[in-house]
């Protein structure tokens, strides 16, 4: 069993994703069940096999405890590390092949707190796991926006430390001459702070050291990037062939002896 983590900030595409990557894998023979865990969403645009709001939502946080919109928020994420048992006795009477993991819309109260990356580790357990972080592509035109984009999603890679790919959606809103320039900082990473310097020459005197830093966090971390639609499924299968890479070592879904399933 492999869970799959879908991060990202607002807007990324995250519940768009995980319906399309749940298709994607389904038609390919493989049991997938989709885990929402957004106390707070009110529509998403598959049925989740798993939902947190069955067991939590922010509007009974709120009644609850008298807390606005954005505190009972962060207490209903906080308190849905007592219900981790109950989402993995439902996951056990499921035994998928991978469990897509939607996490809550508001990725700084999720990621940047405790109980965020307790949550993706007790759900997992011993099961291998990986996490992909959402970009949406119309904001990374700007190499200075794709490089504070990289500073977020590797500060969410050290809070939960599990393999990260950074996927950029929505590629179908691109610009030809937009999805070149993108394409080429996914090839050459290091290429994105030299485009950053010629957008602002100041880079270079006032943050001179933080930008040589920054090269060789790029460089190794930000190693797996892809580019995807889930509106026209553009760039699905070279997102499963990195996440199978990832978690099984290999490119193709026979490598996983799905022989019960295929």
């Amino acid at each position: 069993m492999y869970f799959i983590y879908i991060l990202g900030p607002a807007g990324s595409g995250k519940s768009y994703l995980t319906n399309a990557l749940k298709d994607w894998l389904e038609q390919k023979g493989l049991d997938t069940i989709t885990i929402n865990l957004d106390p707070a969403v009110s529509w998403l645009p598959y049925t989740p096999d798993i939902d947190i709001r069955d067991y939590i939502t922010v509007e009974e946080v709120m009644r609850r405890y008298n807390l606005g919109p954005n505190g009972a928020l962060i207490a209903a994420i906080d308190l849905s590390i007592e219900y981790i048992e109950k989402l993995i006795e439902e996951v056990e009477e499921y035994k998928p092949n991978y469990v897509i993991v939607d996490t809550p819309g508001q990725m700084e109260v999720f990621a940047f707190r405790a109980s965020g990356p307790m949550i993706m580790n007790s759900l997992k357990r011993s099961n291998k796991a990986v996490s992909l972080f959402l970009v949406e592509s119309i904001q990374v035109v700007k190499p200075s926006i794709f490089l504070s984009i990289l500073i977020l999603s590797m500060g969410a890679l050290f809070a939960h430390r599990l393999p990260q790919i950074l996927v950029v959606t929505k590629s179908d809103l691109m610009s030809k001459q937009s999805l070149v320039k993108i394409q080429h900082w996914i090839e050459e990473p290091l290429s994105i702070l030299e485009d950053v310097r010629r957008e602002n020459s100041m880079m270079i005197y006032l943050y001179l050291d933080i930008m040589s830093s920054l090269e060789d966090l790029i460089h190794k971390y930000v190693q797996d990037v892809v580019l995807t639609s889930s509106v026209t499924g553009e760039g699905i299968d070279d997102l499963y062939a990195v996440i199978q890479r990832i978690l099984a070592g290999g490119e193709d879904f026979y490598t996983e002896e799905y022989s019960e399933v295929l």
